[in-house]
């Protein structure tokens, strides 16, 4: 902007008469309209749309830490192996093996998330030995006693969700998008658990650095904040989470450490079959 404005000053000077003055106010008008073009505000769909888009790296494995603390200041922490890995099917793989505490040692859960489709679920409880399919109606669930659901370990599924941008606002010194997301059908609103999603989007780097969940008699239920990234391969990657229920006083805390990319984890580690293995 600088340099076009720099360029039509020394028009002006060159061209004192009718001629020039006309094409100043021609400069002019181009520029404006180029200044609104470049200024056009994104829909929420395409703010939302970036915010998820894919990572850099084909697989990651790191230690997940676990914390969860009730309202009467009792903590409780689990261990987490933590593999992810990204295949050419356009779908993405998660697995979780718990390592500690002793009573949920050996469990395992497994997420295949499609680009097209339902995403599949497989928790393993060890005194059961077996695997449990987690269905689409239970995603609103409770994992492992957290205030996160099965729905929100994974990435939020972009077209099953209405998005209206609210005023912008500045949080923890980020310029923000606020966007409103509203489930577009009674299930997604039933499988969830959710009536409603407050999103703050950072406009420099489109990181959700917080979300208000509102449950499905409309009451605001929890609020997730996101106070540390960790940059990979270019990416920030959210390496600290803290969701909050606040109807019951009960936060939950997830963070990753040593964090590994590109490790060539094989395709059949996010199995059934090894997640029955347990270990």
């Amino acid at each position: 902007m600088k340099s076009l404005f720099s360029s039509l000053k020394r028009d002006s000077r060159m061209k004192q008469g009718p001629s020039g003055t006309v094409e100043m106010l021609l400069l002019i008008v181009v520029l404006c309209c180029t200044s609104a073009m470049n200024a056009q505000d994104l829909s929420g769909y395409e703010i939302m749309e970036r915010a998820l888009s894919g990572s850099a790296w084909d697989d990651m494995q790191a230690q997940l830490s676990l914390i969860l603390e009730n309202s009467r200041g009792d903590i409780r922490e689990r261990t987490i192996a933590f593999y992810s890995r990204e295949n050419a099917a356009e779908e993405s793989r998660m697995l979780m093996r718990f390592k500690a505490p002793a009573d949920v040692e050996g469990t395992g859960f497994l997420m295949i998330e499609h680009q097209d489709g339902e995403d599949e679920r497989y928790l393993y409880l060890p005194a059961l030995r077996r695997v449990k399919r987690v269905a689409s109606s239970g995603s609103g669930g409770n994992f492992m006693s957290s205030d996160f659901t099965y729905y929100d370990i994974g990435s939020p599924e972009l077209e099953d969700w209405r998005y209206t941008v609210l005023k912008d606002t500045t949080l923890d010194s980020e310029a923000c998008y606020t966007l409103k997301c509203l489930p577009k059908t009674d299930q997604i609103r039933q499988d969830t658990g959710y009536s409603k999603i407050l999103r703050w989007i950072t406009k420099r780097g489109f990181n959700t650095i917080r979300s208000e969940y509102y449950d499905e008699s409309g009451q605001k239920k929890k609020i997730l904040t996101i106070p540390e990234f960790t940059e990979l391969q270019g990416v920030d990657f959210a390496s600290k989470l803290i969701m909050k229920d606040i109807q019951i006083n009960h936060i939950s805390i997830m963070q990753f450490n040593n964090i590994k990319l590109d490790t060539d984890i094989p395709e059949d580690f996010f199995s059934q079959r090894y997640l029955q293995r347990g270990q």
